[in-house]
Order: structure tokens, then C-alpha cells, then sequence
């Protein structure tokens, strides 16, 4: 399986206003898109529009994925399933998208703002804890 990295972009108000979710059929009104690109290349593999469930669902890893990584937003995947293809890593004189480079620096700014709520709320118990010690 390749790895792939996926962002969650909040679509514009003119954009979604005729966009539905592709994991709904069409029935509910697209919120977010989620972008999926090779980790590897940085093309860009899929770009789905979701509800509002939905989005909660990809957070919670809960939406379906093919074997190969992808979102199912299908009955079927458009991958080889049979073989993974061999990714290729871009060379020095080959520039990466500015769409990708924003992707990327939105994913590392969202797992660097979870570690850093996380540290805060260790230290918030550790706080409640010696406030607790020290009114006794």
C-alpha cells in the first residue's frame, strides 16, 4: 500500500453551494474536500467533497478505503489492486505544486497544534493536581 497523506480543505461558500458529498449519492451538501496525494510524488490522487458526517467520519477513520490507500467513494476503486505500482520520488529539477506545498504545511501544522493541545491538557491535570495538594 503507498502511503498517502490527506488534507481537509473548508470549501468557499460560492464552491459549495453546488457541491453534494460523494459518499452520500449527492443528498447532502458538501462542507469540506478532501485531498489524497502520494506521500512519495506529491501528485495528486483524489479530491472528494463531503458533508458534514462525513468529514467526522474521515477523522474518525470510519469511511471506507481500498487496498490501496484510497478513499472508496465508488463501489469500485480505479487502482490496480493486483500490483502496486512503484512510485518514484520527484527529482531535484522537478518543482512541487504550491497547492502541495501548502497541503503539506497544513498537515504538519494540524499534528503539531494535536501535540501541542495534548501537552496542554497533561499539563492542565498536573496543575489541578498540585492545586489540589496544596489547598489540603
Amino acid at each position: 500500500m503507498r502511503e498517502l497523506l490527506y488534507t481537509i480543505l473548508e470549501l468557499e461558500e460560492w464552491h459549495s453551494s453546488n457541491s453534494t458529498c460523494v459518499f452520500c449519492f449527492g443528498l447532502k451538501k458538501a462542507v469540506c474536500q478532501i485531498r489524497t496525494r502520494s506521500k512519495v510524488t506529491g501528485e495528486m490522487i483524489e479530491s472528494d467533497k463531503v458533508c458534514e458526517s462525513c468529514k467526522e467520519k474521515f477523522e474518525n477513520d470510519e469511511l471506507p478505503k481500498c487496498s490501496c490507500g484510497r478513499l472508496k467513494t465508488r463501489y469500485t476503486c480505479d487502482c490496480k489492486e493486483e500490483g502496486n505500482e512503484k512510485e518514484l520520488p520527484k527529482l531535484p529539477h522537478q518543482r512541487e505544486s504550491m497547492s502541495a506545498f501548502y497541503e503539506r504545511q497544513i498537515n504538519s501544522l494540524r499534528e503539531e497544534l494535536a501535540t501541542v493541545e495534548e501537552a496542554l491538557e497533561v499539563e492542565r491535570e498536573e496543575v489541578a493536581k498540585f492545586q489540589e495538594k496544596s489547598e489540603e
